[in-house]
């Protein structure tokens, strides 16, 4: 998995020029916030809850770094810096989608968010209830899921987590646990 991500090119901005991603993880581990999508309810709250902890997971040793695999100039402006303060990429070629997924690109059925019962709309309305959201959209590709991941310096995955549904984040104290397990290594 790892080797498919040392040559990807990712972009600050959608014009921006290549930044190998290689260098994420070249001085020290790095957690790779991969978003589904910038406008997103559940992917707001899923990176400000991140961004909001980053003292741990910096105290720990980890950079922190967010990826979206479309960019959308609008969509990034109001996502960075109200609900991610740190670097963002994009990743064209969705490779870190495909990475925290085993390999594949793995999509999320509409049926799911027409489910009243499904854990997406238990997750919609956790989201809305949290209040740390002020404002979401639909636009742009809300199919394509997310995730997280945990990278060490040179490259090795230690933590990988997919959405297997819409707004079905890592949870927190794995994450952490597997911060500090890196950070301390």
């Amino acid at each position: 998995m790892t080797a498919s991500l040392q040559n990807v090119q990712l972009r600050k901005g959608k014009d921006g020029a290549p930044f190998p991603a290689s260098q994420l993880w070249q001085d020290g581990p790095v957690l790779v916030v991969v978003l589904r999508r910038p406008g997103c309810l559940l992917c707001r709250e899923e990176a400000i809850r991140i961004w909001n902890s980053r003292d741990k997971f910096e105290a720990a040793g980890l950079k922190l770094v967010c990826i979206v695999h479309e960019y959308i100039e609008r969509e990034i402006t109001a996502f960075a810096p109200e609900y991610w303060g740190g670097d963002l990429f994009y990743d064209e070629e969705k490779a870190f989608n495909k990475a925290v997924h085993g390999g594949n690109i793995r999509k999320g059925s509409l049926l799911a968010l027409l489910n009243p019962w499904g854990d997406a709309a238990k997750n919609i309305k956790r989201a809305k209830e949290s209040g740390t959201v002020k404002d979401s959209n639909l636009k742009g590709d809300g199919l394509t899921l997310g995730g997280l991941m945990i990278v060490k310096k040179g490259g090795e995955v230690a933590y990988s987590y997919g959405e297997k549904t819409f707004g079905d984040h890592a949870p927190p104290e794995e994450v952490l646990a597997a911060a500090q397990q890196v950070g301390s290594s």
